[in-house]
């Protein structure tokens, strides 16, 4: 189980909080939507939950043990491309998840085609970048996986195919899933279950 309790962060001591004592659990397994209006603090809670930001105040426990530098929740975000180094080829972006040669070279064909390997990220499209983002997020083995608005700025045929990889990963290998998205309709389609952000203070 991942859990958050009365989580409190703000970005100085001179603005005002963007999460105010939140609390939720994600079940191994589980997909959980999270929605909530624009700065109500959707993506700031995704990044506390996978070790990016420490939050001021609360916890952060993953199977009743707090968080610790090796942290097993993986961040997804919507554009792929400031998540990678634009110079590297597709094979080095994935080679940053530690997985090792033979499993980066055994990889789903589904998930990364064998011919993007030695492109670059311009060298392939939007939907395909975010395939390669969300495959280096898998190869890394986590336990949760927050992905957060990870087909807003694709068309619908790539967003339901992206959907459909994480998911279906998701629940062969029982990993929890945070979806943050402004669309309800897609949280409902995909989700177990949503949170509004505003309910859990």
């Amino acid at each position: 189980m991942l859990t958050a309790k009365d989580l409190w962060y703000r970005y100085d001591r001179h603005t005002p909080w963007v999460v105010r004592g939140t609390s939720l659990s994600i079940a191994p397994g589980e997909i959980v939507g999270l929605c909530g209006p624009s700065g109500s603090g959707k993506s700031t809670l995704g990044r506390l939950l996978a070790g990016l930001l420490t939050a001021d105040r609360g916890d952060i426990s993953i199977e009743g043990q707090r968080r610790t530098d090796a942290h097993p929740v993986q961040l997804v975000l919507q554009h792929p491309e400031r998540a990678m180094n634009p110079h590297w080829r597709v094979r080095d972006i994935l080679a940053e998840s530690g997985a090792p040669r033979a499993e980066l070279d055994g990889i789903d064909p589904e998930l990364v085609r064998p011919g993007w390997l030695d492109r670059f990220p311009h060298e392939i499209s939007g939907g395909e970048l975010q395939r390669v983002n969300l495959a280096r997020a898998l190869l890394s083995h986590p336990r949760y996986v927050v992905a957060d608005e990870i087909s807003a700025s694709l068309d619908a045929v790539t967003q339901a195919r992206v959907w459909h990889l994480l998911l279906d990963r998701a629940r062969t290998e029982g990993i929890g899933v945070l979806a943050i998205s402004h669309d309800n309709d897609l949280l409902a389609a995909v989700t177990d279950r949503t949170i509004d952000l505003h309910a859990v203070r």
